[in-house]
This record gives C-alpha cells, sequence and structure tokens, in this order.
C-alpha cells in the first residue's frame, strides 16, 4: 500500500499522517523534515529519483508544492517557518538552492525556471518572493525582501526601512553575482548583468547593470542558445 503512494499529503497535524511521512521519507533522496503541525506537503513521489538536499519546516500552517519534473541537487538547504508558502511549479532546476522562508511569507517559481549553483532567496517579514517561468537564474544571485535590521527615526522612533516583496518577470535572466534587495521589480524578458545591485524597477526588455542597477540598453530580448 504504500508503494503505491504518489504524494505526500500531511493535513490537520494528524500523526497517522506524520507517521506515514517518516515511514516513506528514509527511501527518498528528498530529505523533508516536518517538525510542525498542520502542514500540507505537495510532492510526487515518481520524481523523487530525481530530487536531493533537504527541507526543514519548522513551524506550523503551511503548505508547501514542488511540481513535476523538478530536479535539485544533495546540497538545497530549505528553511520554512510557520504560515508560509513555498509553491514550485513544474520542471523547475532548483539545484542548491539556499532558502529561508520567514513566518507568514511566501516563495513563488514558475514552470521551468532554473538556478544555476547556489542561489539564495530570503523571503521574510511576511512578504514574497515572486519569481515567473522560464527564468535563467545564476550562481550567486541574492534576492531578499528584507534589510535585517531596522533603521529607526531618533526623533520619532519609527521603522525608515519596512520589508517590500520581490518580484522576477517572465523569461528573465539573472547573471552571475547579482543581487535583488527589497521592492525590486523585474519586467518580462529582462536581463540583470553580473554584479548588479537591483532596488527598484527594471522595465520588460531591458538589460540593467552596475551598482545600484541602471539601464544600460533597451528592446532587447535573450536566447538559451548561442546563434
Amino acid at each position: 500500500m504504500r508503494q503505491r503512494i504518489q504524494r505526500i499529503a500531511l493535513a490537520a497535524g494528524s500523526r497517522t499522517d506524520r507517521f506515514e511521512a517518516e515511514f516513506v521519507e528514509p527511501s527518498m533522496p528528498l530529505n523533508i523534515v516536518d517538525k510542525g503541525e498542520n502542514n500540507v506537503i505537495d510532492i510526487d513521489a515518481r520524481d523523487q529519483h530525481a530530487q536531493a538536499g533537504k527541507i526543514y519546516i519548522n513551524g506550523d500552517n503551511n503548505y508547501i508544492r514542488i511540481g513535476r519534473g523538478c530536479v535539485s541537487d544533495k546540497d538545497m538547504h530549505i528553511v520554512i517557518e510557520s504560515n508560509c508558502k513555498f509553491d514550485i511549479g513544474e520542471d523547475v532546476r532548483l539545484g542548491m538552492a539556499n532558502i529561508y522562508i520567514g513566518p507568514g511569507s511566501m516563495l513563488r517559481v514558475g514552470d521551468r525556471t532554473g538556478f544555476t549553483g547556489l542561489v539564495h532567496l530570503n523571503p521574510v517579514e511576511a512578504k514574497a518572493i515572486e519569481i515567473g517561468t522560464d527564468c535563467s537564474i545564476a550562481s550567486g544571485v541574492w534576492m531578499t525582501t528584507s534589510d535585517f535590521h531596522s533603521i529607526v527615526s531618533r526623533s520619532g522612533g519609527e521603522r525608515l526601512n519596512p520589508a517590500k516583496p520581490v518580484r522576477v518577470g517572465n523569461h528573465v535572466w539573472i547573471a552571475n553575482q547579482a543581487t535583488l534587495l527589497k521592492g525590486s521589480t523585474i519586467g518580462d524578458n529582462a536581463i540583470i548583468g553580473a554584479h548588479a545591485v537591483v532596488t527598484g524597477l527594471v522595465p520588460p526588455h531591458c538589460v540593467a547593470a552596475g551598482n545600484p542597477a541602471r539601464i544600460v540598453r533597451e528592446d532587447v530580448t535573450w536566447r538559451s542558445d548561442l546563434i
């Protein structure tokens, strides 16, 4: 009976469901450690041979989905807190992704997007990182929704650097060591140069480079093959 299971689904914090997951996981290259309650995990067992690494679920009430055809490396490391959403589309190459999803935050990656090497994604402070379809994201890229420290007004005491979401459109190429800081929005078919630091809007069909990133070319697109 257990050998015919196509999906792992943990719901309602059931101890029976948790025992089922613990029974199945040791035979799978992808190691899922669920320490919480009411977590729903949707991963097709037919794809487990192509997936590796570790997912640590530290909290409760999370939704975790990895679509069909995804692949990951043994060095993939994901930590998920409580009330989070981790939604990966189909045919995604997660590579050695290093991901931390803070409480109430979300990471969504569209179909056929690929990470090369070590990519760091940090949606925190109840914000989202959303990456579209058919994107190519190179090794050393960082994306974060927070500064991880507060800048505070001396006179009023209020925080001056609130967290903001990061959004990447469809068919975007982000080159090695680029950084997308909180509030970054990348339009469809855009290209982000190596070591660029993005803090705001990059329109569609543009190349952005430098620190801080600025538009260096317009009216472009890109292909993965060399012509």
